[in-house]
């Protein structure tokens, strides 16, 4: 029996997988130059920037992929380390480029949307198992 939280996971984490590869497509293009203005310090190849970002969408990949597979535990870890690169990101990019970074801002959101809904799923899933082993006992 899936509850409501667990299929809002599952969507987030769908979003989250989404969100990574967009974020390393379009931060190759910029490296490249292809695209321009979509992320700022990309196009001056600012390299503390550039790590921040493919962290970011590696650890996208990542956390979504967990919170898909029902991975309570490894979602919530990994989304607090993703809204903790996006919060430093976001900061890094104030004070060296003087620009606001949108995706760094929906990185934290998600970050911290997934962590929340990670944790209330594991509770509910650790309830259910504890009803079940009292009614087996």
């Amino acid at each position: 029996m899936k509850s409501e939280g667990h299929g809002t996971l599952t969507f987030l984490g769908v979003v989250m997988i989404i969100f990574g590869l967009v974020y390393a497509l379009l931060g190759t293009l910029s490296l490249m130059g292809t695209i321009t203005g979509v992320l700022p310090g990309h196009e001056e190849q600012e390299i503390i920037i550039v790590i921040l970002s493919y962290i970011i969408a590696i650890l996208a990949i990542i956390g979504g992929i967990s919170s898909v597979r029902g991975k309570y535990t490894i979602a919530k870890t990994i989304s607090l380390i993703f809204a903790i690169v996006g919060l430093v990101s976001l900061i890094y990019n104030q004070v060296t480029q003087d620009t606001f970074n949108n995706f760094d801002c929906i990185t934290m959101v998600l970050g911290a949307g997934i962590f929340y809904l990670a944790t209330t799923a594991k509770k509910e899933d650790d309830q259910v198992k504890a009803v079940k082993e009292k009614k087996l006992k």
